[in-house]
C-alpha cells in the first residue's frame, strides 16, 4: 500500500460559506498591485491561491489542481520551473492529463499574458515507478503571475492524497474540496494550528471543504528539521466500503487487523522462513553465553556484510533471498533479516512500526491508519531484558535507535495481537570539554584540547568524521575555526562499540597580537563552545524548537597566566535556568595562583520546547552566548 491517512467522522463538519472559484488567467487589481508578504516580508514568492477539488467516478479518484504563484523578488524567478511527481508504477496507479499553464507580467500599464506551449510541458520518467511533469514557464520576472492547472487520476482508493495547504513558500488562501459517494466511507482527520482553530469548513450533501488562509512557509529553522511534521494537512483512509445492498466491509478496522496484514507481507516474502538465512549465513559465528552476545554477533554480521540502500518504508520491495543474494537492502529489509536470524537462535523479536520525524506526522494518531507509519525498529528480550534496535545506521552501535525514530509510541507487530505501545530510549548522551590555554614566547596562544562525548553526542561526531574522511577532508572541520588559527595537531578516536563515547584530541595555535607590549590581554577561552553563539536569531518562530534528545555540555578551560602580567578582571559565577526548566547554565570560575579555571557547563533537560516559549529560550540563549564570550583580563605587571 502507497499511500495513508486519518479520523474524524466527516459528518463533524460545521457549515460556513466557501470561497468563490477563481477563474484561470483572470487576476484582481490586488494580485496586481501585490508586492509583499505581509506576514513573511522575506519571501522572494507567494503562492496567490490554490484550489484541489477531489470526485470519484466509479471507481477512480480525480482531483482538478489550481495554483497561481507571483513571483516578488529575483531569487524568486527560479520558481518558473515547476514539477508535479506523481506515481505510475506497473499499472499505471496515477495519471496526470489536461495541464494548461500561463504566465503574466504587468508593465508599463499594460498586461501580457503568454500561454506555455506544449514543448514546453514534458513527462519524465524518474525511477521506481515515479514520474514527474515539468513545466518551464518563459519570461518570468519580478512580478510574474505564474498560474497552471492540472487532474490527476487516482486508481488507489483505499489511502487517498488528501491535501497539504502549505508550500516552502507562503500561502495567502488554500482550499480543498472533496465530494464523497455512498458506497465508500472514510474516515478523515486534519492536523496544523489554523486547520484546528481558523480555518472555514462547509459540509452539504456529500461535499466538504476547507479554506485556510494566510499561511506561513514550510521551511527549515534552526533545530527544527522535522517540520513538515507540523503542516496543515487533511487525510483520508478508506474505512469500509458496500459489497451489496445490505452487505458492508470494513477496512483496517483495528490495530490487529492492520498487524495482521502488514505481517502477511512480511510472511510472502519470506521473512519469517529460516531456510533463507541459514543458508545464507553459514560459517557466521552467533554463538555466546547470553542472549545479549548471540544478538550482538547478529547484528554486526548484518552491519558488516550488507549494504543500505536508498528505499525507505515499511514493507520490502525483496524477498528473502533476493535479499541474502544481492547483499544490499533497505534498513527494514535489514531490520527483517536480523529478526529472522535472532528468531531461529530462540530469541524473541517483534518488528515495531513507527511514523519518523519528518514523515509528516508530529503525533501518533491513535487509529489504525497505516500512513502514520514509514519505517522500522525492532524490540528483542534479550536474559530478561528489552532491546530496541535498528540497522538505519551503518556505522551506529548496537542497541542504537536512528534519532529521527525517537517518537513517542509505535505499532508492535504480533499476530493476532497487534497494539500501540510506548517508546522510551533511555540514554545519558553528554560532552566534555577539557582544554589548556597558555601564551608562548611569541604572544601566540597555544591552546591544547580533551572532547569526549557519550552516547548520541558521541555517535554524531563519529558521524560526521566518518563522513569527513569519505570524502577526503580535514577532521577539524568538526568544529568552526577561525581561518587565522593554526591546526597543530586533531585526531578522533571511535569507541562507540567498545565504551559508547568518541574522544576527540587537538592542539591549535591562535595567532597573537603584534606588539609584545601590551597593557592589556583579553582572553574568551570558550569561542569553539556549541552555544558561543546564538543559534536563536530570528524575531519570530513558526515552530517548535527541537533539539533532538536531551544532553548536556561541560567546558573546563585551564588558562595560564602570561608571563608579566596579572588578572584583572574575569567573568564571575552565575546559575540561571529557564523558567519550566528546560535548560539550565552554570559557569563557575576558580582563581589560582598562576592560573585561571573556567568552567560552564549548559544542560537541555527537555529537548522539544514548544513555540511559545521562543522568546524566553532566545533571551536565554543569547544570555548563555554573552556570558561564553565574556574574556578574561590580564594586566600587564607596572615595574615599582
Amino acid at each position: 500500500m502507497k499511500k495513508i491517512l486519518f479520523l474524524l467522522f466527516l459528518s463533524g463538519l460545521h457549515i460556513t460559506s466557501y470561497a468563490q472559484k477563481e477563474k484561470f488567467g483572470k487576476y484582481n487589481a490586488n494580485e496586481m498591485a501585490y508586492s509583499e508578504v505581509d506576514f513573511e516580508p522575506d519571501a522572494d514568492a507567494v503562492m496567490l491561491f490554490e484550489e484541489g477539488v477531489s470526485k470519484f467516478y466509479g471507481d477512480v479518484f480525480e482531483t482538478s489542481y489550481h495554483f497561481r504563484m507571483k513571483v516578488l523578488k529575483e531569487s524568486g524567478i527560479s520558481r518558473g520551473d515547476v514539477t508535479i511527481p506523481f506515481y505510475s508504477g506497473d499499472n499505471r496507479t496515477e495519471e496526470i492529463s489536461s495541464v494548461k499553464a500561463l504566465i503574466t507580467n504587468f508593465e508599463g500599464g499594460q498586461t501580457q499574458t503568454i500561454k506555455v506551449e506544449k514543448d514546453q510541458i514534458f513527462e519524465v520518467e524518474v525511477a521506481n515507478g515515479w514520474k514527474e511533469v515539468r513545466i518551464t514557464f518563459p519570461n518570468v520576472k519580478v512580478g510574474s503571475i505564474i498560474e497552471y492547472t492540472y487532474k490527476k487520476t487516482d486508481k488507489n482508493i483505499t489511502m487517498l492524497d488528501g491535501w497539504t495547504f502549505q508550500n516552502d513558500i507562503p500561502t495567502i488562501m488554500s482550499t480543498y474540496s472533496i465530494t464523497m459517494i455512498p458506497q465508500l466511507e472514510y474516515k478523515m482527520i486534519g492536523q496544523g494550528e489554523k486547520y484546528n482553530t481558523t480555518s472555514e469548513k462547509t459540509a452539504s450533501n456529500g461535499t466538504y471543504s476547507w479554506t485556510l488562509r494566510k499561511l506561513n512557509s514550510l521551511k527549515a529553522e534552526p533545530y527544527m528539521k522535522n517540520f513538515a511534521d507540523y503542516r496543515e494537512r487533511v487525510e483520508f483512509q478508506l474505512s469500509r466500503y458496500q459489497k451489496t445492498l445490505t452487505e458492508w466491509e470494513d477496512v483496517l478496522q483495528n490495530w490487529v487487523v492492520l498487524g495482521n496484514e502488514v505481517l502477511k507481507d512480511y510472511d510472502e516474502k519470506g521473512y519469517f522462513r529460516t531456510a533463507p538465512l541459514d543458508k545464507a549465513t553459514v560459517g557466521a559465528d552467533f554463538e555466546g553465553s547470553t542472549e545479549l552476545e548471540k544478538a550482538q554477533k547478529a547484528y554486526y554480521y548484518i552491519q558488516e556484510n550488507f549494504q543500505i540502500n536508498e528505499e525507505r518504508g515499511f514493507f520490502p520491495d525483496q524477498w528473502i533471498n533476493q535479499l541474502m543474494k544481492s547483499k544490499i537492502g533497505s534498513p527494514l529489509e535489514l531490520d527483517l533479516a536480523l529478526m529472522g536470524i535472532l528468531t531461529s537462535l530462540g530469541i524473541e523479536c517483534h518488528p515495531i512500526l513507527v511514523g519518523s520525524k519528518g514523515s509528516g506526522r508530529s503525533d501518533l494518531v491513535p487509529f489504525p491508519f497505516i500512513n502514520q507509519f514509514n519505517s522500522m525498529v525492532l524490540l528483542a528480550k534479550l536474559d530478561g531484558n528489552e532491546y530496541l534496535l535498528d540497522l538505519e545506521d551503518p556505522i551506529a552501535p548496537f542497541g542504537y535507535v536512528d534519532l529521527d525514530k525517537h517518537v513517542k509510541a509505535g505499532l508492535l507487530l504480533i499476530k493476532d495481537n497487534s497494539q500501540l505501545v510506548p517508546i522510551s530510549i533511555p540514554h545519558n548522551s553528554n560532552s566534555i570539554f577539557i582544554s589548556q590555554l597558555k601564551f608562548d614566547e611569541a604572544n601566540n596562544l597555544m591552546v591544547e584540547g580533551n572532547l569526549r562525548q557519550s552516547y548520541y553526542e558521541g555517535l554524531v561526531t563519529a558521524q560526521r568524521s566518518h563522513d569527513l574522511e569519505k570524502s577526503n577532508r580535514p577532521l577539524y572541520e568538526l568544529f568552526t575555526l577561525d581561518p587565522n588559527w593554526e591546526v597543530v595537531d586533531f585526531e578522533v578516536e571511535d569507541k562507540m562499540k567498545e565504551s559508547n563515547y568518541t574522544t576527540t584530541n587537538y592542539k591549535l595555535r591562535i595567532p597573537g597580537p603584534e606588539s609584545d607590549n601590551l597593557d592589556l590581554i583579553m582572553l574568551s577561552p570558550f569561542k569553539i563552545a556549541t552555544f558561543s553563539k546564538n543559534p536563536f536569531t530570528q524575531d519570530f518562530r513558526i515552530f517548535p524548537v527541537d533539539f533532538g534528545f536531551a544532553f548536556s555540555e561541560t567546558y573546563t578551560a585551564l588558562v595560564e597566566i602570561p608571563s608579566g602580567y596579572e588578572l584583572d578582571d574575569y567573568p564571575l559565577k552565575e546559575s540561571i535556568t529557564m523558567e519550566n526548566g528546560e535548560v539550565v547554565f552554570q559557569y563557575n570560575p576558580i582563581i589560582m595562583n598562576d592560573k585561571v579555571q573556567i568552567s560552564a557547563k549548559v544542560e537541555i533537560r527537555k529537548p522539544k520546547i514548544d513555540v511559545r516559549q521562543y522568546g524566553n529560550l532566545k533571551y536565554f540563549m543569547e544570555s548563555i552566548a554573552t556570558k561564553m564570550n565574556a574574556p578574561i583580563v590580564f594586566k600587564k605587571v607596572v615595574d615599582p
